[in-house]
Parts: C-alpha cells; structure tokens; sequence
C-alpha cells in the first residue's frame, strides 16, 4: 500500500510563487504507487477555491501559534491521519513548523520541515519555539547549502539531520510563446541590449541598485535597457531613475504568471538581493538560456559558476555589478556563450525528476 504523506502550509495562494511552486510540483510528481499525498491547509484561498490542488486537501480554519483552537483542531487531524495509517507529515513555512513535530510525535508519525530562506524572519521568539520543537523533527530539508548552515547555526540542527535538496522544475517543451506586449517593448528598442529583474519590489531585494549600475553602464555609452517583472509599488524606483536620468530605459512589468514566456525575449537575468536561501528567479533565467549577474549571497554561488554560467558581485558594490553588465552589453558572443553554459547547467542540475526522487528517498528512509 502507499504511504500515506500529509502536507501542511498556511495557505495556498499561488503555484508560481517560490516555497508554494515547489511544494506544487513536489506533490504532482510523486509517485502515487509508493506514497499517498494529503495537503492540509491552517487557512482556506481563492486560488484553492477556484483550481484545487494535485491532491486532496483539508482546510484546518484555524491558525495562529498563541491560538489553542488552532493546536487543538491540529491535534484531532494528526490523531485522525495516524488512525488511517499515516507516517510522515512534511511542514512548510513558520507555523506549520513549530507546530506539527510538537503535535504528530506523540502519534508515531515522522515530521519532515522545509526550509527555504537565509532565515530573514527568525526572532528570538521563533528561534526559540524552534529550538524547542526541533527535538521532535525526524529530518529537515533545506534548499541550498548555505540554507542548511543557517539552519543548523541558528536552529541549532546537527549537519547530519539536514539534507539538500535543489529547487526541481518541469522540462520545457517546444519554444516559448511570448506575450505580444513584451515582443511590442522588444521591437521599440531592437539595438538595446534588456537586462530584466523577476523580484517583487521590497528593499531586501535592492532593486535600486540595478537601476544605479544601469546609469553607469549608459554614462559609459552601453545601449541596456532594464525590465523589472514583480509585484509591489515602483514609485521609488521611478523617482530614483528619474533622477539618474534614465527613467526612460526602465520598464515595469508589473506581477506575471507567464514569466517563463516572458524571459526568453531578454538578454541578461540579474539579481541584486541582500538575501537568497535559493533563488527560483536565477534558475528561471538559466533555464531561459540567459547568462546571469547576480549578488554572491546565501545559495547564488551553488547555482551560478561564476565566469562560466554568469557573473556573482558583492552585494551593494553597484560598480562591481556595473562592470559586469558592461561585459555582456558590449560581446554579444559572451552573452550566447555564458547564456548556453547556463542553460546546460540547470537542465543537469535543477530538474523536477531529480528533485522529487531526492523527497522519496528521504521519506523511504524515514519509514524503513
């Protein structure tokens, strides 16, 4: 028989976003003959509402870590899934992590956690609820290496309790189909070179110093245009651009659901973050064939070679992130070249297949 996997997450909103993309992914691939998924959501979402999920779910309707409704009505599913059989439970995000090992170790049942991020949110209340509850963790899995250091520094998880697994994503078939109103932005400028940003705009993901290096690269008479795709307010960036005197070669794209049509009508995928556990954006660049310049912080330097499939810079040093945008704005030779590298490297590395065999393992060894 199939063992029984229950998910849990806060809420469902979105396939395409990072942590939510993967799980998606994860539960669609896995082989219904040897595990049985469950989603479990605290919190019911429209996108739930309107498109279901690759599996059956269950909506909680409670959450909150200071809520004992919400540990209470936790406690009867983890009693109900042991009583059919279930084995292990898979966490994701904050809530779900410090509450299920606590409440599913009683029953017998294995608790997996994910984590995914250079831990930005932890503090010193988290921490320790972490710390606390991570007795109760039977294996917790983290997205890059650096990840893992964090974690197992901050958590305080011995090494040996976390293993890496890279984001996985579906091969593509045929050739992308790009939107007309990105194919209308390319045809107005065909001489320019686009270097295009997918980050929803928040400081952590230091846009403004794309928009920085971008003034540098034009001063010094390189024709590159920035593209900006993500959710948030870009009047700041405007007024930025504006007063560097390049408003006009930046374009907001605004939040997309087909970015991976988008991207192939781009010349460089960059990166400006202060902070990446491992980033979905500098995949979906290399899996567009484009070379990347990106920030060499938390788990970039595991996905991108520097020189070879892109270029890593210190984050903040705008003229570090200039130069190397100047190299691909003036060879368009180095940028197919670096682009080719890229693209070889993620079909090899970062594959849905390989990501969701590398999740079976971990739970056969759970139930062995």
């Amino acid at each position: 028989m199939p063992v029984p996997i229950l998910y849990v997450i806060d809420s469902f909103k979105n396939p395409h976003a990072g942590t939510e993309g993967q799980l998606y992914q994860l539960v669609q691939g896995i082989d219904r003959k040897r595990f049985s998924p469950h989603l479990l959501v605290f919190q019911e979402s429209a996108y739930l509402k309107e498109n279901g999920f690759p599996c059956s779910y269950t909506v909680l309707g409670r959450s909150g870590l200071t809520n004992p409704a919400a540990w209470l009505a936790l406690w009867k599913e983890a009693k109900r899934f042991r009583e059919s059989g279930g084995k292990i439970v898979h966490a994701f995000f904050i809530d779900p992590s410090i509450m299920c090992p606590i409440i599913f170790r009683p029953f017998g049942v294995h608790t997996v956690i994910s984590r995914r991020d250079m831990g930005y949110w932890y503090t010193k209340k988290y921490l320790f609820l972490l710390r606390c509850s991570r007795r109760a963790v039977s294996s917790v899995i983290a997205n890059s290496q650096a990840v893992k250091d964090v974690v197992s520094r901050n958590e305080r998880v011995p090494k040996d309790g976390i293993d890496v697994i890279y984001n996985g994503y579906e091969e593509r078939v045929g050739d992308a189909s790009i939107p007309d109103e990105v194919l209308f932005l390319r045809n107005q400028y065909p001489d320019a070179v686009f270097g295009v940003i997918v980050a929803n705009i928040r400081p952590l993901k230091r846009i403004s110093d794309a928009i920085v290096s971008l003034a540098v690269v034009v001063q010094k008479g390189g024709n590159l245009r920035l593209v900006v795709i993500g959710d948030g307010d870009h009047n700041g960036l405007s007024q930025q651009a504006e007063a560097l005197g390049v408003r006009e070669r930046v374009h907001f794209l605004g939040r997309r659901s087909d970015v991976a049509d988008c991207l192939p009508a781009f010349d460089i995928g960059i990166l400006c973050s202060e902070s990446e556990g491992f980033s979905n954006s500098i995949v979906e660049y290399m899996r567009s064939g484009l070379p990347v310049v990106c920030s060499s912080v938390g788990g970039n330097p595991e996905a991108v070679e520097h020189d070879v499939s892109g270029y890593l810079y210190n984050c903040g040093d705008t003229n570090e992130l200039a130069d190397s945008l100047m190299k691909l704005v003036l060879d368009e030779n180095l940028r197919h070249k670096i682009g080719a590298s890229a693209l070889a490297s993620s079909g090899a590395r970062f594959s849905k297949r390989v990501m969701v065999e590398e999740h079976q393992d971990v739970y056969s060894e759970l139930v062995s």
